[in-house]
């Protein structure tokens, strides 16, 4: 259970960081500013804001994600002892995968369902899945 937890505090960490460095990437303008003081402390506010999103929206999605795959390293992984690269392909394949389930169960347009407006989604469930893949990893060797 603790392997579990410490792979689980990890992914929210990621979780947490890689969404305020998208929102700072996307809130560019801010810093085109003359005053560099207000920009830092709207650019503070927006990061407590998105960090109150990410633990009220984001933790049971990451929790559901990191029981999938618990399951998935506890079951599959290490009874048949995969290679690391395609142990860290599924993973990608889990997290992913995860993004068109609720894409599709949040009433997307299924037509066409690979667009532009997931690739960051995906690309956040990749990095949250590689990290619990690798804490879960490195804490199973110790």
């Amino acid at each position: 259970m603790k392997k579990f937890l410490v792979a689980f505090v990890y992914t929210i960490l990621s979780l947490l960081v890689s969404m305020n460095i998208l929102q700072l990437y996307y809130n560019q303008d801010i810093w085109r500013e003359e005053d560099y003081v207000n920009a830092f402390i709207h650019s503070f506010i927006n990061a407590m804001q998105m960090t109150v999103v990410v633990l009220y929206i984001g933790v049971p999605i990451i929790l559901l994600g990191c029981v999938l795959g618990e399951l998935l390293f506890r079951y599959i992984i290490l009874p048949n002892k995969l290679h690391f690269s395609i142990s860290l392909l599924l993973y990608i394949l889990l997290g992913t995968g995860i993004v068109f389930v609720f894409w599709i169960v949040l009433g997307a347009n299924t037509t066409n369902i690979f667009t532009i407006e997931m690739m960051p989604y995906m690309g956040l469930t990749a990095i949250c899945s590689i990290t619990f893949f690798v804490s879960r990893t490195m804490y199973e060797r110790k």
